[in-house]
């Protein structure tokens, strides 16, 4: 059974493989998998590619607006040897489309995406304007109580925005009826009201708030506070005045809340229209005063820690093991540092295949791959950037061993047998390979990968399911000949099988599990993927056989021969899973 399906995989491998005359393959433009993240005015790419049986020869990169993408920004050329790229200086806040263009001898490939950059100033502006849009703002009438005056009382009540870069350009007053006096012939006089729009801007970003309606309050007795800062750091000098309209009464009692509904804590010993606020520690609170049983409105103070710049960043190890998961600990320096958060990114995988998820590394071939931490506004004149080299070892139970029981050491030239724990991989538990000429690794298949190649296949997805997918990654001249798949849950069933070959051939098969495992001889695969098949009894297998006694099996075995002697005279692209 096992021989006989393996024969099948073979001649299927030969039917799909890329189309050869004599010792040449017809080759094919580029495959490649393209991805980014956005970054303040910047985007960070990465790529994967496979030259379809051609040298890549270089890659370049384009991008313009998504509003006018047929207008080209800018176009960056990078040799064939780069995986990744980072775009600075683009548009914040504005969609981009971003195209990478892979080169070979065949023909070209390109791949966009699109991302729409980090503006640090435009999330600042939008903050801001959540704020006043939800601020309940009140003018007394003694203090303004026509369109000019509660213009330019909004502009220096709203210039407390100031502390964080963001300028008030204008204030329309679009409805406005203004005070009553309240009087003993008229105690029921109408408060004013009026309606404005703020316009803000912070840097080359601007924002409009929605229409705001206020009040103009003709009340007796009212109190308003003023500081002469509304942030600090420690050490600074902080001080809030209390001004009353209409109040005899000079004892103020002072509150500090950390909400804006809370009552808060009173502040003890604080009896006057005059509060110094301690500022020795760094706080964020809000602040408020009563008065001859009338309340003020509370305003919003913070102190902050003086800005403490990053002298260094410290890794923890320099070292991580093929396919295994290193957490990336980091120690920032000094411990006072006002910005801690390290951003990680790879700068080169060195052929590693590494992938980073947040913190977490892994990397599939050993070698030296190269990280970049990143603190955003961590230095004093903007982001603070480091840069370190990880080596990675080969995983020391992954070691060959040889199929016979000489004891001798193992020989790469030799077939020997490789384990592998498959238990981060979803739907498999574990592989079994038997291999020559060099070292093999596995790596999981990320689900836009599995849908893109089943979409190639004739699989009808309708009535199935992805049990679990595995991808292999080989030294220079490595060859895998058996493996053994064994599947969680899936014992004495029915699934097909579709395997892909470095060029991107595609091969289907079925095959009924036992114990849960499926045998094969894929000739060295590049991607397996098993799918549930709800036909237990299909007559393929038996068609299948039936053409295997009509065809020569010398044909399987010298095909094998040659992709064995390919595989040591030409360099295997391998395309990265993500």
């Amino acid at each position: 059974m096992k021989k006989a399906f393996a024969a099948v995989l073979i001649i299927l491998a030969v039917l799909t493989t890329a189309v050869y005359a004599g010792d040449e393959y017809y080759e094919k433009a580029p495959a490649i998998e393209f991805s980014g993240v956005a970054g303040d005015y910047s985007a960070y790419l990465t790529w994967s590619a496979n030259g379809n049986g051609a040298e890549i020869e270089k890659y370049e990169i384009t991008y313009s607006l998504s509003a006018v993408p047929d207008t080209v920004i800018s176009a960056v050329t990078l040799p064939s040897s780069a995986s990744s790229a980072t775009l600075t200086g683009l548009s914040g806040g504005l969609e981009h489309v971003i195209t990478l263009i892979a080169y070979n001898s065949a023909g070209i490939t390109a791949s966009s995406i699109r991302i729409t950059p980090n503006d640090p100033d435009l999330a600042t502006l939008t903050a801001v304007k959540n704020e006043i849009e939800a601020s309940a703002v009140t003018v007394h009438m003694n203090i303004a109580n026509t369109k000019e005056d509660v213009k330019k009382y909004l502009l220096n009540y709203f210039a407390k925005y100031g502390d964080y870069g963001v300028n008030i350009k204008d204030i329309a007053i679009l409805e406005f009826t203004p005070a009553s006096v309240i009087t003993e012939n008229d105690p029921d006089a109408a408060p004013g009201e009026f309606r404005y729009i703020a316009e803000i801007e912070k840097g080359e970003a601007s924002l409009s708030t929605k229409i705001i309606n206020a009040v103009i309050d003709n009340s007796v007795s009212v109190i308003y506070l003023n500081a002469n800062k509304f942030s600090v750091i420690t050490g600074e000098t902080l001080t809030v005045n209390a001004f009353t309209l209409d109040i005899t009464d000079d004892t103020y009692a002072w509150y500090k809340a950390y909400g804006q509904t809370d009552e808060g804590t009173r502040i003890q010993n604080v009896t006057g229209s005059v509060y110094n606020v301690p500022t020795d520690k760094a706080d964020e609170f809000f602040l408020y005063c009563v008065c001859g049983g009338v309340s003020s409105a509370r305003i919003k103070l913070t102190v902050s820690e003086p800005f403490s710049a990053i002298s260094d960043i410290e890794l923890s190890t320099d070292t991580v093991t093929v396919s295994e998961n290193a957490v990336l600990h980091s120690t920032v320096y000094p411990s006072n540092a006002t910005k801690t958060a390290v951003l990680w990114s790879i700068e080169n995988d060195g052929g590693c295949l590494a992938e980073l998820n947040g913190r977490t590394l892994v990397a599939y071939k050993p070698g030296t791959v190269t990280v970049k931490a990143r603190v955003v506004d961590g230095a004093a004149d903007g982001d603070y950037e480091k840069i370190f080299y990880i080596s990675v070892r080969e995983k020391s139970g992954n070691t060959p061993r040889e199929e016979d029981t000489s004891g001798e050491t193992a020989d790469s030239s030799k077939i020997y047998s490789i384990e592998f724990d498959c238990s981060k991989i979803k739907g498999i538990e574990s592989v079994s390979v038997s291999a020559e000429n060099g070292d093999i690794q596995i790596t999981s298949v990320t689900d836009k990968t599995v849908e893109r190649i089943l979409s190639e296949s004739d699989i009808d997805m309708t009535s199935n399911k992805v049990i679990g997918a595995v991808k292999f990654v080989y030294e220079d001249g490595a060859i895998a000949h058996t493996t053994e798949i064994k599947i969680k849950g899936y014992d004495n069933k029915t699934v097909k099988i579709l395997s892909v070959n470095a060029n991107g051939g595609l091969a289907v098969a079925e095959q009924k599990t036992v114990n849960g495992t499926v045998y094969g001889n894929a000739v060295s695969p590049d991607t397996v993927i098993l799918v549930s098949d709800n036909t237990e009894n299909s007559g393929f297998s038996i068609l299948i056989y039936a053409a295997i006694l009509a065809l020569p099996v010398a044909a399987a075995a010298g095909f094998t021969a040659y992709l064995a002697a390919k595989g040591g005279k030409k360099k295997k692209n391998v395309k990265r899973g993500k």
